[in-house]
């Protein structure tokens, strides 16, 4: 990574690249000369430009629209979102960008038409404005660390950047950070709403960036992972001309150019926003990911070339499971229906799961499926067409060879779209099927590469490949992992039935509700009566809450109870085929049934789609007599041994942290973890301790989640006790109490995130039994060595006032006043005992005035409103914080309209004066704040 002395590398990082891709860099003044009005969100002066340059065309010739329609046009596009939520205005722009805005025409001979102005030349991709500058400036405190900018396309603002920078605890901040920070926008009543016209978000921090629609779930956002990308691609990016070369924000850092190479090259995005972003059924919407992408386009290539005998090319598309191959084929069939230059392409799909008809569609008797096939061979029926596999491959036994002059077929042009499913008929209905239709293109979508049943058969080469291992990479699935489960230890079926279900609640007891993860498992059997018996065993067991769900042959649910399953149901039952929905909760897989190769595939993506509380997803065979070779090993999961040995490799990573010469002794290591304050070459005070105290968080916590999946397969599938437990079970038991002991001692307990005090929980759930002498460690609170040395006492006040000055509210000029008095303790004094004193003495001097400033009447009319109903000399150091807080909330809501000012005031006052004071005097205060606070003076 290219170094970046900028205290927004990041920002600047991602401005660089930009501006290689044809972006301009706007500065807030030449923000504000674009905008016409100063609340509006468009920047009308951009927009203006191409409104007067659109023409209509009207029998031949060019028609311009009316000056009165540029101010309607304008005002549609601007308050489009009023009184709307993000996800629906964003869903409404994305209709006017695509429609175009409706408008009234006057023509040359008089008559006035009704038109569709657009307001984006999707044709000529530089006639439009490209424009990106800094988001208007939050109520934050100067110490935010993630930075926003916002990129306009004609003015409107299409797509949100937050730039994760360095904390106030100059850390890095990471890519969740700003998902968070953009994430505010779902709220109902946001604080301060983002471009409400947005739809594309991308968060970056200084190793990457990951990128979203409007809506999509934290957890859902994903990486751009470019096909064909390389150092050679990048570099000549990097080193091409530059338009805007007057804007100093060289050099890009070169993890941020795949993401918006990929997602922000003008072209590219307007083919994203155009076919590639759609809305569901439920609302939600769906953004093309990577892989999805890179299928659609190797396949259109191939489509476009053409043998010497005139057949068009295929392949295969190998995406790995799970990570969207239902929905990549859809967006290839739109493509292929919109776009002119396959106009006359006609897409056959053979399948044994059918595509679900809409629920409001109502079952009509048709034609059959078979005289459905003949009239789309004959050319007579609509395309795309869908016909279950069987009914495919009865016609390619009866079918008769084609010959010269037969109409009875018209394959020219046909492309068979197929599935994995169809490469498991038989060798020989394939060689008749191609003979049947020699001109067809067959093109294979598949979660693995597809294996020749014989030599003469060829599926094609392999146009896209996407594996697993990028997939996990990328962020579109979990790692999945398999086992196989204990064999039967008798003849008894009722017998073998009890022993898996005992092995299936012990195994999700361990890895599940011991992990406090509200995920959810599924068992898969054949038949209704071994669900039923299953049902039985585990009520008998008593551990689990269990369901039944019976699928058809389309994946949907028999029976309505099924549709909806209970949150409390930890354990569903599916009997029959496969479900074809894929639950975000689910991830715990057993399998008492067996599977075809395609179906064992397709069992893997219904259980490692993300989910906030999931890490891993687990496959567990209790059918594994005749497991076929489903595909190559790096597409299947990986077998839950491959664990032992990286636990080993982790275990040598945590003990590197650690003094080498006392790595027994409690307190030595956490005085080698510990805050260790010196003066940094810039004059900036750094804690010497802090890198090492940051790889001990993140490496206690990966140790656990791997020894938790570890722990639960050894343990509940073979019966036997864990040899890993003992061996590593106090391992992460001692460095998770180093672990708390050390952020207790650093002020850092906020650090830690669901996950961390999962990991935490579980190393406390079963504390190891010590046999030998006890070990100081697990009583740390009540052994302390018997003195602090003098530079230990330093380290520890100097860590206490750094973090009061950092919590503390009131005048910012005052508080960094007080920031550089407790650096320059640590310039003027070299011994620990002088230091020790001069921070003594400014802890007294903060005890004393809080602000630092001596005087004796508040500054801040937050604090003027408390003085003046209640003592405020009580308590100084909290009414002077609630003084603060009061005056950014009023400056706040001040920015908003004024009709908003009482409920933006109300609802969030309430909320932070609340545990503060009591309920009459926060009423009063309330009312105090509605009164004088609209009138207060800016700032």
């Amino acid at each position: 990574m290219n170094a970046n002395h900028s205290r927004f590398g990041v920002r600047d990082s991602v401005l660089g690249w930009l501006r290689r891709l044809g972006w301009n860099p706007l500065d807030q003044h030449a923000l504000s000369s674009l905008r016409g009005e100063p609340h509006s969100a468009l920047l009308e002066k951009r927009l203006l430009p191409w409104l007067r340059r659109y023409r209509y065309e009207w029998e031949g010739e060019r028609v311009a629209l009316s000056a009165t329609s540029f101010g309607k046009i304008i005002a549609e596009a601007d308050t489009c979102c009023h009184s709307l939520d993000w996800m629906a205005s964003s869903s409404v722009v994305h209709r006017l960008l695509v429609e175009g805005v409706h408008t009234e025409l006057k023509l040359p001979n008089g008559r006035r038409i009704s038109v569709q102005v657009p307001l984006i030349d999707w044709e000529h991709v530089h006639r439009n404005h490209w424009d990106v500058a800094d988001a208007q400036a939050l109520p934050e405190p100067p110490e935010s660390h993630v930075r926003e900018l916002v990129g306009y396309v004609n003015g409107i603002p299409l797509v949100m950047l937050a730039c994760v920078e360095r904390d106030r605890h100059k850390r890095w901040g990471s890519i969740e950070d700003g998902i968070k920070h953009l994430w505010r926008g779902m709220a109902s009543t946001p604080a301060n709403p983002p471009a409400l016209h947005a739809q594309l978000l991308l968060s970056l921090d200084r190793r990457g960036g990951r990128y979203a629609a409007v809506g999509t779930p934290q957890h859902a956002w994903v990486r751009w992972r470019e096909h064909g990308w390389s150092r050679a691609a990048q570099t000549q990016l990097r080193d091409g001309a530059m338009p805007f070369s007057d804007v100093p924000l060289d050099p890009p850092w070169s993890t941020h150019a795949e993401l918006l190479r990929g997602v922000l090259s003008p072209p590219r995005f307007l083919q994203l926003i155009h076919h590639f972003l759609r809305e569901g059924r439920n609302g939600q919407r769906y953004l093309v990911r990577p892989n999805q992408f890179f299928a659609v386009q190797c396949a259109l290539q191939a489509l476009r070339a053409r043998d010497v005998t005139g057949r068009r090319g295929g392949g295969q598309l190998c995406l790995a499971a799970g990570s969207g191959l239902q929905r990549a084929r859809h967006w290839l069939l739109h493509v292929l229906h919109t776009d002119a230059a396959f106009k006359g392409i006609r897409v056959l799909q053979p399948l044994t799961r059918l595509t679900p008809p809409p629920e409001d569609r109502r079952q009509r008797p048709g034609p059959l499926p078979a005289d459905q096939l003949t009239e789309f061979l004959a050319g007579r029926l609509a395309s795309p067409h869908e016909v279950p596999l069987r009914i495919l491959r009865g016609w390619a036994r009866k079918a008769k060879l084609p010959t010269a002059g037969d109409e009875g077929v018209t394959d020219d042009d046909i492309v068979l779209l197929v599935d994995a499913d169809f490469w498991e008929s038989n060798p020989a209905l394939l060689r008749r099927l191609r003979r049947c239709l020699p001109q067809a293109a067959w093109l294979t979508l598949a979660a693995a590469p597809i294996t020749a049943p014989s030599p003469d058969l060829d599926p094609g080469p392999p146009l896209y490949l996407y594996p697993p291992e990028h997939a996990v990479a990328d962020g579109l699935v979990v790692q999945a992992w398999r086992d196989t489960g204990p064999g039967p230890s008798g003849n008894s079926p009722s017998r073998r039935v009890a022993q898996v279900a005992a092995a299936i609640s012990q195994h999700f007891h361990e890895l599940v509700r011991l992990a406090e993860r509200g995920l959810r498992a599924t068992l898969l059997v054949r038949t209704v009566q071994q669900a039923q018996e299953y049902q039985r065993a585990l009520a008998v067991d008593g551990r689990l809450q269990t369901q039944l769900a019976g699928y058809d042959t389309r994946g949907l649910p028999t029976e309505r109870a099924a549709e909806s399953i209970a949150p409390r149901v930890e354990l569903v039952i599916a009997h029959g085929e496969l479900p074809a929905a894929q639950e975000a909760r689910s991830a715990v897989l057993y399998v008492d049934r067996a599977l075809s190769a395609p179906e064992r595939l397709r069992a893997v993506g219904m259980i490692n789609a993300p989910h906030p509380d999931k890490r891993t997803a687990m496959l567990v065979d209790f059918h594994a007599d005749d497991i076929p070779a489903a595909a190559p090993p790096e597409w299947l999961p990986l077998p839950v041994q491959d664990n032992h040995p990286a636990l080993g490799v982790q275990r040598q990573r945590l003990h590197s942290l650690l003094p080498a010469d006392a790595d027994e002794d409690f307190h030595a290591c956490r005085d080698h973890l510990s805050p260790d304050w010196d003066v940094g070459p810039h004059g900036d005070d750094i804690d010497l301790h802090r890198h090492r105290r940051d790889l001990l968080h993140r490496r206690v916590t990966a140790f656990g989640q791997r020894l938790q999946l570890a722990i639960s397969a050894e343990t509940a599938l073979t019966g036997k006790p864990s040899l890993l437990g003992g061996q590593y079970r106090v391992l992460l038991h001692r460095f998770s109490l180093l672990r708390d002991a050390v952020s207790q001692l650093a002020l850092e307990a906020g650090r830690f995130n669901a996950e961390d005090r999962r990991v935490r929980h579980w190393a406390r759930e079963q504390a190891p039994q010590v046999c030998e002498q006890p070990i100081d460690y697990q009583v740390l609170h009540t052994i302390e060595p018997v003195e602090l040395s003098a530079a230990q006492h330093v380290n520890r006040l100097y860590t206490h006032l750094r973090h009061r000055l950092d919590e503390a509210g009131g005048d910012p000029d005052v508080l960094e006043r007080r920031r550089t008095a407790l650096r320059q303790v640590l310039v003027e004094y070299d011994t620990a005992p002088a230091r020790l004193g001069a921070l003594q003495a400014l802890e007294a001097e903060l005890m004393e005035s809080p602000l630092g400033n001596g005087a004796t009447r508040p500054t801040s009319r937050g604090l003027l409103v408390l003085g003046s109903l209640f003592d405020t000399t009580l308590d100084k150091d909290m009414h002077t914080l609630l003084g603060s807080r009061i005056d950014a909330l009023v400056a706040e809501a001040q920015r908003q309209p004024l009709h908003l000012f009482d409920t933006h005031i109300r609802d969030r006052l309430e909320a932070t004066l609340r545990g503060h004071l009591e309920d009459s005097q926060l009423e009063a205060v309330v009312h105090a704040v509605l009164l004088g606070g609209p009138h207060w003076p800016p700032g």
